[in-house]
């Protein structure tokens, strides 16, 4: 969190009205806002009845009525007015804002400053090497926000789509699977739907909340990106290693039935030649157990427009 603006002048009675909210979210702004809540050793508001607004924000009740807590979108959803120069200083930044409203007066806002994680460059790097054709990043936040995370990653402003409600990301995901196949990683509420609509969903499991794990097809039980890109290689090692065994089946079996019909091969010998053929298969199938993934040297890369990572 790096900005906090309570309308009223009152931060702690502002964060914790906001904290009471953002306790039932999963979502790493969340995270993010009841961290600083602990720091300051602010007791979150009793906040009930809430209800989640995917890819907006969160609704709820507490002992004066409702409150709100969101985006830009659902402010406006709200005809809550955010024409005061110190909320418009907090929307020229490039960090996600959250607002605080009851009905359609803000009560406050806070912003957030996204950090990439330290593996996904490298990743995102490693998959490129390893035959991915394209990459995205599809996001929720304001396109400023998104623009300062995907220089760090290495991807080029028409690779980043910003400001996508859920709809518009399975919308993006059907056109780009119109191309080829596509694999869709998310880990938030706001990414079931698109995990569901690619040809590949892949949750980052420990991170992601319970309806994405259970919208995806593959979790990864890890924060780091790399795994990703070791899931992938894997992947293409296990297929080569299918397509070996198949083609090494097929052959022997092909040679055994015509040695054994046209040239009176022994059968004693058809069969030593079939059985020590499947063991062939299966020894060539652990190679897989015995040759772990060998990740590439790791450098630390800066890329053309990046930044140092703001502190939370």
């Amino acid at each position: 969190m790096t900005d906090i603006v309570a309308l009223d002048g009152d931060e702690d009675r502002f964060l914790s009205l906001l904290a009471g909210l953002e306790a039932h979210s999963e979502h790493h702004i969340a995270a993010a806002i009841r961290r600083e809540v602990a720091a300051r050793a602010l007791d979150p508001a009793s906040v009930a009845d809430v209800n989640a607004r995917p890819g907006i924000g969160i609704e709820g009740f507490d002992a004066l009525g409702p409150i709100w807590a969101g985006n830009s979108y659902l402010a406006e959803e709200m005809n809550a007015s955010m024409d005061h120069p110190v909320l418009k200083a907090l929307e020229n930044s490039a960090n996600t804002v959250v607002y605080l409203g009851r009905g359609a007066t803000v009560l406050g806002a806070v912003s957030v400053a996204d950090e990439a994680r330290a593996s996904s460059a490298p990743a995102l790097a490693a998959l490129r090497d390893s035959g991915v054709r394209r990459i995205v990043m599809m996001t929720g936040d304001r396109r400023p926000v998104a623009l300062r995370i995907g220089a760090r990653l290495g991807l080029e402003p028409d690779e980043i789509h910003a400001e996508m409600l859920p709809q518009d990301k399975v919308r993006e995901v059907g056109e780009l699977a119109a191309s080829g196949r596509v694999a869709f990683v998310g880990d938030g509420v706001n990414d079931a739907a698109a995990l569901a609509r690619a040809d590949v969903g892949i949750a980052m499991g420990a991170a992601g909340s319970e309806v994405a794990l259970q919208a995806a097809d593959v979790a990864l039980l890890s924060e780091d990106m790399e795994r990703l890109a070791d899931a992938h290689r894997l992947s293409r090692r296990t297929s080569a290693v299918i397509r070996q065994n198949l083609t090494f089946a097929i052959g022997a079996m092909v040679i055994l039935v015509v040695g054994g019909l046209f040239f009176d091969l022994p059968l004693p010998l058809v069969v030593v030649g079939h059985e020590g053929g499947t063991v062939l298969v299966v020894l060539n199938g652990l190679r897989l157990l015995s040759d772990p993934i060998r990740r590439p040297k790791q450098q630390a890369v800066e890329y053309p427009g990046s930044v140092a990572p703001q502190a939370a």
